[in-house]
């Protein structure tokens, strides 16, 4: 049972960064104790900064398959998990003349430097700082937690420390909050098979699209182009996307009694795949309804968008099902895991196509 909650873990959350954590599985209560640490953390370390005349990090919430921990410390004690991902919210600093997104990754380095530093000076309790700074850079901030255990062992958890903005916060832990017990990849795949379709990115810094000049250019093209928010609201961005592309072909048609105007949007504390696949049906007729299709969409119909979305998201969760990690399952128990994961693909790619028809 032990090597199975391990080899679960590994596969599902992608590994360890430092092997001192494999020994310990990390259950709601580890998690509890974890916030207890950032808690403390956050307190101290905002005090410091506030004396650099700095703006506070909002250390936010467990992320990820840790989003429910509180629900699961009553309902699932027992359930296990892999590293965990905690959301810190940076400012961002006017430090490079590049541009915005340039100002956010050279915030987060000063943030990230300056937090070590201080973690390092003060002797914190409950961070094993060799550990931590062993596996850490000024991009990327992954502390080793110490912890209590049960037995009365000492138990190390690897931290990693997810990167938003202030001005995305909340978008950004919707956007990373799972279906309950259901692995993130699920939902995951199906904002961003949808995004991908029409040439924009569902992500942690909201739906955005790229222009080149006043010319909207696919997404993935890097060089020369300008990085726009479309929308960071869970309950109004299929909305937002649509007045978006009515905006950019200028049809002169009205946009009022619109289908996507009964979507009642995501829920951002428990979002649901069914509410996201009616968001993506109401989107695409409403596309259709306006007259966009054939004008800044490529597609020529409502349908034809969403047959286009169901196959790339096909596609995304066949290459979870076929990842290379499940190769290093030997033992009846990863086996099983293995197996539990590629039917909970086949058995969303059949909903998306149930729901989506």
């Amino acid at each position: 049972m032990r090597y199975f909650q391990l080899f679960e873990q590994f596969i599902n959350e992608g590994g360890w960064s430092t092997q001192k954590t494999q020994d310990t599985t990390i259950t709601p209560a580890i998690i509890a104790s974890v916030v207890k640490i950032f808690d403390k953390i956050s307190t101290g370390f905002n005090k410091h900064i506030e004396q650099l005349e700095l703006p506070s990090l909002d250390f936010l919430k467990p992320i990820g398959s840790g989003s429910w921990w509180e629900e699961d410390v009553k309902d699932y004690p027992d359930k296990t998990y892999g590293d965990v991902d905690y959301m810190i919210a940076y400012p961002t600093l006017d430090l490079s003349s590049k541009g915005e997104r340039d100002n956010e990754i050279a915030t987060v380095k000063l943030y990230n430097k300056e937090l070590m530093s201080w973690l390092e000076s003060e002797k914190i309790q409950g961070i094993d700082l060799e550990e931590s700074r062993a596996i850490s850079s000024d991009a990327s901030l992954k502390l080793v937690a110490v912890v209590d255990l049960k037995n009365g062992n000492t138990g190390y958890v690897q931290v990693d420390m997810v990167v938003t903005h202030k001005q995305y916060q909340r978008w950004a832990v919707f956007r990373m909050t799972p279906i309950r017990n259901v692995k993130g990849f699920v939902l995951g795949n199906l904002y961003t098979a949808f995004g991908e379709m029409l040439d924009l990115s569902i992500q942690a810094r909201g739906v955005r699209a790229k222009f080149e000049g006043e010319i909207m250019a696919p997404y993935s093209k890097r060089a020369g182009v300008e990085d726009r928010a479309i929308s960071t609201n869970s309950e109004t961005f299929m909305t937002d996307i649509v007045k978006f592309f009515w905006e950019q072909s200028g049809t002169g048609m009205p946009f009022n009694d619109t289908k996507i105007s009964t979507w009642s949007g995501m829920d951002p504390k428990s979002p649901k795949f069914e509410d996201l696949c009616q968001g993506i049906i109401l989107a695409g007729e409403t596309l259709e309804q306006l007259g966009e299709f054939g004008t800044t969409i490529k597609y020529k119909n409502s349908r034809q968008l969403i047959d286009a979305v169901i196959s790339r998201y096909e596609e995304k969760m066949m290459t979870a099902y076929n990842s290379s990690k499940f190769d290093k399952a030997s033992t009846p128990a990863a086996i099983e895991s293995v197996k539990k994961i590629r039917e909970t693909v086949v058995k969303y790619i059949e909903l998306a196509k149930q729901q989506l028809k």
